[in-house]
């Protein structure tokens, strides 16, 4: 893997991340910690944002062998102002990491057991493939509320960031 490639990703994931969190500027403070049903295993539109950050952070915590055991708390953030300040921390320090690899740290396995350790780039991506999946469904829920976040797809950011096209 590349790491333009790479570098490109985690732009998107963040541009992305900034779409739906500007969408919960726009709900009201009830909605936004309002249970909801079906529940998509996070209880809320907090929730689910919640769980999508701690992933970020973990796993970045992981990859720079730092201690990965605090879990971030829905209860932690009261409001979409407070989740958007943590988020800002999160996408400062990923930013920070990623100038820092190169294309042999990228393609390096990390872990204990070579068999089925990760390579740092398979892991990335799985944090980009996991904030997909939280987003669409935090999409689908603003939707509901009548605050889309609009287009989140990869080709609708490459578009708007054509740097990140030919890179």
């Amino acid at each position: 893997m590349h790491k333009t490639d790479i570098s490109t990703l985690i732009a998107y994931n963040f541009w992305a991340d900034d779409r739906i969190l500007t969408a919960c500027e726009r709900v009201s403070p009830d909605e936004f910690i309002r249970e909801i049903m079906p529940n998509p295993g996070w209880s809320s539109l907090r929730g689910i944002l919640v769980h999508a950050l701690d992933t970020e952070y973990g796993w970045r915590s992981v990859l720079q062998a730092q201690d990965a055991s605090e879990i971030l708390e829905e209860a932690d953030f009261a409001n979409i102002s407070e989740l958007k300040t943590r988020w800002e921390a999160e996408r400062t320090a990923w930013l920070a990491y990623e100038a820092g690899l190169s294309e042999d740290t990228l393609n390096k396995s990390y872990g204990d057991d070579p068999k089925t350790s990760l390579k740092v780039w398979q892991t990335v991506v799985h944090v980009v493939n996991h904030g997909t999946q939280h987003r669409s469904e935090a999409a689908a829920i603003l939707t509901g509320y009548g605050q889309s976040p609009g287009e989140l797809d990869f080709d609708t950011f490459l578009i708007e960031h054509p740097e990140h096209i030919h890179s």
